[in-house]
């Protein structure tokens, strides 16, 4: 799986951009603040539909203009093209080999990316909120099947809280909210175990050559609901939802602990701890999706390697000899010439200045 080429017009700063992909390593140098990120965010969309920013579509509009367009021709098997449009009256348009798709779970699959970019810290930081996230865009990247009892789960939840906050619901109307639930938030939390269970041994050995053996932490999923009595415990709490008005147990109250001896990283971890731990997750995640699909999924580094020592670059760098197609954003090379010179072959350079994008050669 690899990307060919893209075309951008009116996305972020980028009026009209086409670029085409020879080699298997990637890198955007430039100063910060010039487009770099910008350029992998659209290949990053190309796969999930949505910002690693988690910025809104009409925030990736170039400022002079009321739409975005951008088009990828990848890789997978056969080429395949894969356009997405975006405009404030129309909304969002998404094609694949020139076909309209209905539903955003029909594009899942076709690119399968993973990003590591410096806010990833806040899967570590954020608490339960962030760490459901992680597991949610992560599934919802791989399996239509999870990305629709997700989006339907949600839209449940959001009209039985609707209905609980107006007080005069019955219970026979609560009970149709509670069944449905109860089947999309079972398959979920299954979904949500097996995946983590998965995870946690690629982490470990991750984690393990990150720190340099120094580090020995865990990952453990924690359902709200422990049993398989998802509909019992609606049940149980419905005078108290009633009284409150939000629905007080599901798998939108899931915790994810990363940590120690029942301690989370948050209370004792170092910043190069937290670092260590959400690269070791991430990376996780690139190996499962590679073990399960056959295929390898493309890395999008955002301005992740020059902050780490020696030693955790050399990881990379043996992630690299073993990977697909990466795409670097950096602010220059002189840190990490030493760390690439023994795949220079195997790397295309791009000199990002504003919305000026040219190839150079090292």
């Amino acid at each position: 799986m690899k990307i060919l080429s893209i075309n951008y017009s009116n996305f972020r700063n980028y009026k009209e951009l086409f670029l085409e992909f020879k080699k298997p390593l990637i890198f955007f140098i430039g100063n910060n603040g010039e487009g770099k990120t910008n350029i992998i965010e659209g290949i990053y969309l190309f796969s999930t539909l949505k910002s690693f920013r988690d910025n809104l579509d009409e925030e990736m509009i170039n400022w002079n203009s009321d739409y975005y367009y951008i088009r990828s021709e990848i890789l997978k098997d056969v080429p395949k093209i894969i356009e997405i449009g975006y405009s404030k009256e129309k909304k969002k348009k998404i094609k694949l080999n020139g076909n309209e798709l209905n539903r955003k779970a029909d594009l899942i699959g076709e690119l399968k990316t993973v990003a590591l970019t410096p806010t990833d810290l806040k899967i570590i930081e954020g608490g339960p909120v962030e760490r459901r996230k992680f597991i949610d865009t992560f599934l919802c990247s791989i399996n239509k099947n999870y990305m629709e009892s997700l989006l339907e789960y949600t839209k449940i939840l959001k009209q039985r809280n609707k209905a609980l906050k107006e007080k005069n619901v019955s219970y026979n109307e609560l009970f149709a909210w509670d069944k449905m639930l109860s089947e999309r938030g079972s398959f979920i939390k299954e979904e949500r175990e097996k995946a983590v269970l998965k995870l946690t041994n690629y982490f470990q050995e991750n984690l393990t050559n990150l720190s340099m053996q120094k580090d020995s932490f865990e990952i453990k999923y924690r359902p709200n609901i422990k049993e398989n009595n998802y509909l019992q415990k609606l049940n149980e709490k419905r005078d108290f939802d009633l009284k409150m008005g939000f629905t007080s147990v599901g798998i939108h109250r899931d915790e994810l602990f990363i940590g120690k001896e029942n301690l989370d990283l948050t209370s004792f971890g170092s910043q190069g701890q937290k670092r260590s731990t959400v690269i070791a997750m991430k990376i996780s995640t690139y190996n499962y999706i590679r073990e399960v699909s056959g295929v390898y999924p493309i890395l999008l580094i955002d301005d992740v390697i020059r902050e780490l020592d020696a030693k955790r670059r050399e990881f990379f760098v043996s992630l690299l000899k073993n990977s697909g197609q990466v795409f670097f954003t950096t602010t220059d090379l002189e840190g990490i010439k030493e760390f690439i010179s023994s795949i220079k072959e195997n790397i295309q350079v791009f000199k990002v200045e504003g919305s000026l994008v040219k190839e150079i050669y090292l």
